[in-house]
């Protein structure tokens, strides 16, 4: 029959400084399947160190360890893992038990990491095999030292391990606990359970079958002791979740199994993350930030902030957008602007009625040609005066507004649009707003009632809807009076502001812009190798402008919410080094029961990403209210999209992951048997 552990000439040696302590000298010791060994030896002889060995938390310096007929020396980190989940339970002296987790969560914490999922009833009955049946929701605080180190046996057990190794499991208990405690060892091993303890205590290993003394790093003597009772009476009693039936069923042996030989498989190293292990990964992350919940909040403060002022400029940008564009008709798609070039110290050359005229011959495209001149005024109705935008237009003919609805730009009109005729003869009439209505008239029926503008008299014809544009920033008050009035009359100039072309059909439009560019640097005796010095804007292009002057905008704002976001991710890393700090015990446990270092390493960029999910999510809520907030004073409706949550979300997932991973990593790549001892 082979051993279940055999050890050959294993040497441990740990340097700290300058000093080098030799923990273990050429040890050599074989376990077999079913025994109860106590290694006892005074503080420094070496006996924890090869237990750790053992249990494969650390890894010799020389010798050789075959576990189950297989030589350990070559296996990698993950394959370790797996065996220290599913193969061996440990016990320690100081029980670590999770904080705030009740004794049947603490039990299922090894099926975590054992690939297998999660059994609640294997859980039980281990609580039950313990004698802990009535204390199975009382948290760790809750339950005195042996109950809490009789929660630690039931947890070694759950995962049906080949072998139990106890820690000085006895250490910190009174004489009734300590009892109690070994007698549940003792009877383990009555049902075939293979047990190494260690301890300093005689009454202990005397309780055991085989008793192996260190000192100074070597074994000195090696003691059988005989059995209270044969080996077929102790295999009598075994619970049904630890019958060799069941735990076949798994690809494993286990209590009271036979005696595993070269044939028996090690478990592979799990790959990926189960569903329970995610799971627990992110019940993990919610408690350690409800645990802390103020210094959770100020982490979060600057993810909040950040992500509130991107989402509310992204969202009133949107709200800018839908408006235009759901006020927009095919006319609108249709319409090409001609305008002056501004730049920057260059003088600027106006459009003129020689620039109209070229575009009306040398245009055949064009449906329709609107020169336009406008210029700002005060609007007044005997006390009341309102600064307006003037606009002028050519008119309408009584016969098309009669023939066409809402003739003039696809709006509602009260009343009627002036005429052709009104234009030539510079009558002194006007269309307005129904903004401009409001603040002059109120209430009242401003259609054939007189207004001022720049002291002129113009009898009002009609009163047109607000157009979409109009209606930002809370509705901006138009006029619209005839183009020789405004010429001649109301500014006095010849000048044009811009020209309005109707192409066609709106896929047409590019065609007559390219026919203006072309007739207008005719008209002006432009070279081939001179830019244009005018502007030709379809509708599409308009849109882009308007889209590039909110982006130069949205620079200033980002520029803030980056910085903010900055300190955001500072506070991110700061807090989950701080996390690490507090949690490297808990870090050393997980990983003494089977957590591989990308299982550490994803509980911890999983809690940075809450972190910054939850700022994000409400930054997004913060940004939302600030949109309507601006409603009431630009009054353009804030549009929060599915693009727009989305981004929130991956780039709140980027700054958790980006600042979380450094201090993930450290964690992940904490020694157990270091960060056990972590005081």
């Amino acid at each position: 029959m082979d051993s279940l552990i055999d050890i050959r000439k294993v040497s441990k040696t740990y340097i700290t400084g300058s000093f080098k302590v030799e923990a273990l000298k050429e040890v050599s010791l074989q376990i077999k399947a079913g025994e109860l060994v106590s290694l006892v030896g005074p503080s420094g002889s070496g006996k924890s160190t090869l237990l750790h060995i053992m249990g494969f938390l650390d890894r010799p310096d020389a010798g050789e360890y075959y576990f189950a007929g297989h030589p350990t020396a070559s296996l990698a980190e993950g394959q370790l893992a797996a065996i220290r989940s599913r193969m061996v339970g440990f016990i320690f002296q100081l029980f670590h038990l999770l904080k705030r987790t009740s004794a049947k969560d603490n039990v299922m914490l090894p099926m975590v990491y054992s690939g297998l999922g999660t059994d609640s009833k294997k859980a039980l009955d281990c609580l039950a095999l313990v004698g802990l049946s009535d204390r199975v929701k009382h948290k760790s605080n809750e339950l005195s030292g042996g109950q809490c180190q009789r929660v630690a046996i039931a947890r070694a057990l759950v995962n049906d391990p080949l072998i139990v190794l106890a820690d000085e499991p006895t250490g910190n208990l009174d004489a009734k606990s300590r009892q109690e405690v070994m007698q549940v060892i003792k009877d383990l091993n009555d049902r075939g359970l293979t047990v190494v303890i260690v301890t300093h205590d005689e009454e202990v290993c005397a309780q055991t079958r085989r008793v192996v003394r260190m000192k100074d790093g070597e074994i000195v003597s090696d003691e059988p002791r005989p059995a209270l009772l044969g080996r077929e009476a102790r295999l009598e009693v075994r619970p049904e979740s630890f019958t060799p039936e069941r735990l076949a069923q798994k690809g494993g042996a286990g209590l009271g199994s036979d005696p595993p030989g070269r044939s028996m498989h090690l478990p592979q190293a799990r790959l990926g993350f189960t569903p329970s292990e995610i799971t627990e990964q992110i019940k993990v992350a919610f408690k350690a930030i409800w645990s802390h919940k103020m210094r959770s909040a100020l982490t979060i403060l600057g993810i909040f902030i950040g992500v509130g002022a991107i989402i509310s400029l992204m969202t009133i940008s949107e709200g800018f957008m839908k408006s235009l564009l759901s006020g927009a008709t095919e006319d609108d798609a249709k319409k090409i602007w001609v305008t002056p070039r501004h730049e920057h110290m260059k003088p600027r050359r106006p459009l003129n009625h020689g620039d109209l005229e070229a575009i009306k011959s040398g245009v055949p495209l064009a449906e329709k040609i609107t020169p336009i001149v406008a210029g700002n005024a005060q609007a007044s109705v005997g006390n009341t005066h309102v600064d307006a935008s003037v606009q002028s237009r050519e008119g309408f003919t009584l016969e098309a507004q009669k023939s066409k609805k809402n003739i003039f730009e696809n709006r509602k009109l009260e009343g009627r649009f002036f005429t052709p005729d009104e234009n030539s003869s510079r009558e002194r009439v006007a269309v307005i707003n129904r903004t401009l209505a409001t603040k002059l008239f109120g209430l009242e029926s401003a259609v054939n009632n007189e207004m001022r503008l720049k002291g002129i008299t113009f009898t009002i014809v009609g009163v047109a809807e607000d157009h979409q544009a109009e209606q930002i920033f809370g509705g901006q008050p138009t006029a619209y009076i005839p183009l020789n009035t405004a010429s001649k009359r109301v500014f006095g100039q010849t000048r044009l502001n811009y020209i309005e072309v109707l192409a066609p059909t709106p896929f047409a439009a590019s065609e007559v812009r390219k026919q203006i560019i072309i007739a207008v640097r005719k008209e002006r005796g432009l070279r081939d190798d001179t830019e244009d010095n005018f502007e030709v804007r379809t509708f599409e292009a308009q849109i882009q402008m308007f889209k590039d002057n909110m982006g130069k905008l949205s620079l200033v704002v980002y520029a803030i919410a980056g910085i903010s976001l900055l300190v955001g991710g500072i506070g991110i890393m700061n807090i989950m080094l701080v996390s690490v700090t507090e949690r490297t015990r808990e870090i050393g446990l997980r990983k003494a029961l089977g957590a591989k270092n990308s299982d550490i390493l994803g509980q911890f960029l999983i809690e940075a990403v809450t972190l910054c999910f939850i700022g994000g999510a409400l930054g997004i809520a913060l940004g939302f209210g600030l949109g309507w907030a601006a409603y009431f004073f630009i009054k353009v409706p804030p549009t929060l999209g599915a693009g727009t949550v989305a981004f929130a979300f991956i780039f709140s997932s980027l700054i958790g992951v980006s600042f979380g991973f450094w201090p993930a990593l450290r964690a992940a790549m904490l020694d157990p048997i270091e960060a056990l001892r972590y005081e």
